[in-house]
């Protein structure tokens, strides 16, 4: 009987299906590490993602998320609160806390959240028309320039703005938070607070 051969085929025909196959399998893996990592919590609820961005540990908080169009409406005219802030900022957390306990406890259902972190440092134009709306009250620095800085509330009724707080973004010295935010400092806040949230609803109806 006469042997059986084996026909010995090579994988690849040449170094180019290789090269071919080998770049469609690196492709195929970076997608699988792609769609592993992807965040798929965009359609989660604003204040729940604003619970972990701004260190909140209510996931029902009041705050919503603005862009820079929103926040200028809501200082053009608009009736409505707005917290600037941003990320950077370690005084940012306290605040917010504060404000969402009395928000919460006089019945105001929404804050709006517009971090201008970005838009400030490239000079947007939407953010200099906010500064230039808030010229009043803004800090300014040796350059007589204005900016807003973290965290700053601002509440609005119609055409009047009746309260802008940006007591602890221009805090001089290195207090700390912690240190700055005992429960003395805590309760005179929300007082005041409870005062400002209470008239807004009189006045806006709200």
């Amino acid at each position: 009987m006469g042997k059986i051969k084996v026909k010995n085929e090579k994988m690849f025909k040449n170094k180019a299906q290789m090269i071919i196959y080998l770049l469609a399998f690196i492709v195929i893996l970076a997608l699988f590490i792609y769609l592993g990592n992807k965040d798929y919590n965009q359609n989660v609820d604003d204040n729940v993602r604003l619970a972990n961005e701004l260190k909140i540990d209510d996931k029902d908080n009041v705050f919503k998320y603005a862009n820079h169009s929103d926040a200028y409406n809501v200082i053009s005219g608009n009736t409505g609160i707005v917290l600037f802030g941003h990320q950077q900022n370690k005084w940012l957390p306290y605040y917010a806390n504060i404000v969402n306990d009395v928000a919460k406890e006089v019945g105001i259902n929404t804050i709006y959240y517009y971090d201008f972190y970005e838009d400030r440092e490239a000079n947007n134009g939407t953010y200099e028309a906010i500064v230039n709306k808030l010229a009043s009250y803004v800090t300014y620095d040796d350059l007589s320039k204005g900016n807003i800085y973290s965290p700053t509330l601002v509440v609005v009724v119609g055409d009047e703005i009746i309260y802008y707080d940006d007591q602890t973004a221009v805090i001089k010295g290195n207090i700390s938070p912690d240190s700055y935010w005992s429960d003395l400092n805590v309760g005179l806040k929300k007082s005041e607070l409870t005062v400002v949230f209470n008239e807004y609803i009189e006045s806006s109806g709200k």
